[in-house]
């Protein structure tokens, strides 16, 4: 059997340093004896990027036009189908409200997601929301309540 000597100089990282033991590598036609002594995986900081306004400390980002306020939500690493989305109405005011949980079934990790956001009824349509889902985010479209045309009556003088 070959030996594979420093098979894994790693220049990529993880967010925490991370330690590789030795375990059952039998599918491999290789020794990893020797590469796992151990190997320390450690984040590049100096090179990341990543541009997205949704981050885990601030999950979202409204933004409105005339016809519409849009809610976009970070959900990544949640199922589609695991995701619920709600109106929910408590003490007065009404609320978006965000739930969902799923287990990553390669690293067995568990992502989960609670958020909510209180709505404004007096310019809001809240009977024609609609939300979708894609990449890793949660849209959420509420549309605008059109302005009501302003009216004029004559009262009668009595």
């Amino acid at each position: 059997m070959k030996k594979v000597k420093n098979l894994f100089h790693i220049n990529y990282v993880c967010a925490s340093k991370l330690f590789f033991t030795k375990g059952d590598f039998s599918m491999f036609d290789f020794d990893f004896d020797d590469i796992f002594t151990p190997i320390l995986l450690d984040w590049d900081k100096k090179n990341y990027r990543f541009n997205r306004g949704e981050k885990d400390m601030h999950p979202y980002s409204i933004s409105s036009d005339e016809e519409k306020t849009i809610i976009v939500h970070n959900v990544l690493g949640i199922n589609k189908e695991d995701l619920k989305v709600t109106k929910e109405k408590e003490n007065g005011t009404t609320y978006i409200a965000i739930e969902g949980k799923t287990k990553d079934s390669l690293t067995k990790r568990e992502y989960s997601v609670s958020s909510r956001f209180a709505l404004n009824e007096e310019e809001l349509d809240l009977s024609n929301i609609k939300s979708s889902m894609r990449n890793g985010l949660l849209y959420i479209i509420i549309p605008t309540k059109k302005p009501e045309k302003p009216t004029k009556d004559t009262i009668e003088i009595l």
